[in-house]
């Protein structure tokens, strides 16, 4: 009789851990059959909405920052600012604004400079593959200019070779943001969890 009992309640434990993951995914919209992926399709997907909604200009030139400071992933799949990074270009895309009018850089600092590692340098620092690369990878496709702080590069012993052949390297963070603003990059705030 008890090992019965031990069997039906390993089962139960199994199922509830089945609903918490569930509920885990669809909390983190990534089953929400309406989302849509119009530019990127790694992440960042965007429901649809009506057409008599206000649009960004489908003829003015968009200018966006996206600051990466750490290299935390969210429900185990991606970077949420590079998730950020992504709906923005869906965003966009959504309401029908031409990708040579959206002009993206995103500069990563801090710990979020790990993210921007080669693979090989990657997996040698964390013993498994980049789960953002896919998304960089197609982020890079759609001309997002990648930025890294040299200054947090060299706080955590990263060299240029290291770093993805894609990235530019500056000075540091504070200085490239301050250089983007002034040329009419806007910083995209932080989206609530």
């Amino acid at each position: 009789m008890p090992r019965r009992l031990i069997l039906w309640a390993g089962a139960g434990v199994v199922l509830l851990m089945g609903c918490v993951f569930a509920l885990m995914a669809y909390r983190s919209g990534r089953t929400n059959p309406n989302l849509v992926f119009p530019r990127v399709q790694a992440a960042g997907g965007v429901l649809p909405v009506d057409r008599s909604a206000t649009m960004p200009s489908a003829q003015a030139v968009h200018r966006v920052l996206v600051d990466i400071d750490n290299d935390q992933v969210m429900h185990g799949k991606v970077n949420a600012r590079l998730n950020t990074a992504a709906k923005i270009l869906n965003l966009y895309a959504l309401a029908g604004v031409p990708s040579d009018k959206v002009h993206m850089v995103v500069l990563f600092y801090g710990t979020g400079v790990n993210l921007v590692l080669s693979d090989e340098e990657y997996r040698h620092r964390f013993g498994h593959a980049n789960p953002n690369a896919r998304l960089l990878s197609q982020l890079r496709k759609a001309h997002v200019k990648m930025v890294a702080c040299d200054q947090a590069m060299g706080h955590q012993g990263i060299t240029a070779d290291e770093v993805d052949s894609g990235v530019t390297l500056a000075l540091s963070a504070l200085t490239a943001r301050e250089e983007l603003q002034a040329a009419g990059y806007g910083t995209v705030p932080t989206e609530a969890p």
